[in-house]
């Protein structure tokens, strides 16, 4: 059970996840499913979310390319867990669709029995966890243009599955997102995440992480990104703001930075809530990489491949 408590560590329960009140909830890797990108610059992508990626922050994002773009990545996590993810952005008349997969697993996990007649634990061999969840997005531009021109909207629908062992649970849930672009360089975004139906193992039955993200950007010039979001779990009974940036040299080159506020620096070290990192691309294709330090926990490294035709 050691590796299940750091991981939940890693991902990114600040604070006040663990604070008296705060809920429990099932299925904690959906607070992690965002590509590289957004997670160099702090998670704070909500209202940029300008490519396939968008399908994990805010599906009102898809609105706001034209290309096909299919994405994939993977992230070492820490005691040996591993994520992944998948994303794909296409278009249909004036349309936008986009689906995406998460996936996390972690093994080698000690499996221990009731105490015996002398008080030992035995041991009872090592198990797995894993978990996935599958998404499909919808987008539209200016939904609005009576009433609120420049509003794109978008929802997503996602099926959630995970296992410890031999016993599974699953879930369904929606996502729902809007960007308001309100001048040319500035954009106003809100979305909901996971509202759906608890997920039951055996009798225990536990919410999912249901979110509300408001995020701005400001195009501060055409190679400079400035974004800023706040996030408020409800069932963590807290709010987590980020602050992030990305600037593109000569429109092949990216560095981002980014910092979460809210995590545990006390325990976790002040360095935890940095993110970093930097993105590649060259005639449609691209990389892009992201480092997040976690103290005496270890460091997370997360790399991502894209492809837009």
């Amino acid at each position: 059970m050691r590796k299940l408590f750091i991981l939940s560590l890693a991902l990114a329960l600040p604070a006040g996840a663990y604070a008296s009140g705060a809920g429990t909830t099932a299925a904690p890797f959906l607070k992690a499913a965002m590509s590289p990108r957004a997670v160099a610059m702090g998670g704070a992508f909500g209202a940029l979310a300008n490519d396939s990626g968008a399908v994990f922050v805010n599906p009102a994002g898809l609105a706001q390319f034209e290309e096909q773009e299919v994405a994939v990545d993977f992230s070492t996590y820490l005691q040996d867990a591993k994520m992944g993810n998948l994303s794909y952005a296409g278009r249909v008349g004036g349309n936008r669709f986009g689906f995406g997969a998460t996936f996390m697993t972690v093994g080698g996990l000690e499996k221990r029995g009731l105490n015996d007649n002398v008080g030992a634990v035995t041991g009872l061999g090592e198990f797995s966890a894993s978990d996935i969840a599958v998404t499909f997005s919808y987008a539209k531009p200016d939904i609005m243009p009576a009433s609120l021109p420049k509003l794109d909207g978008g929802f997503s629908v996602k099926f959630i599955r995970s296992a410890i062992d031999d016993e599974s649970a699953f879930a369904a849930a929606v996502d729902a997102g809007a960007i308001y672009h309100a001048t040319p360089k500035l954009n106003l975004s809100l979305a909901i995440q996971n509202l759906g139906t608890k997920m039951k193992f055996e009798e225990e039955s536990d919410p999912l992480p249901v979110n509300l993200r408001a995020g701005g950007l400001y195009k501060a010039s055409p190679e400079l990104n400035v974004v800023a979001e706040v996030s408020e779990y409800f069932q963590d009974e807290k709010i987590y703001p980020s602050l992030g940036a990305e600037y593109w040299f000569r429109k092949a080159f990216a560095l981002r930075g980014g910092y979460k506020f809210g995590y545990d620096t006390a325990n976790l070290g002040t360095e935890v809530g940095l993110s970093l990192g930097f993105g590649v691309k060259v005639s449609g294709l691209g990389v892009d990489y992201a480092f997040l330090p976690f103290g005496d926990l270890g460091s997370i490294h997360r790399f991502g491949f894209w492809m837009q035709f």
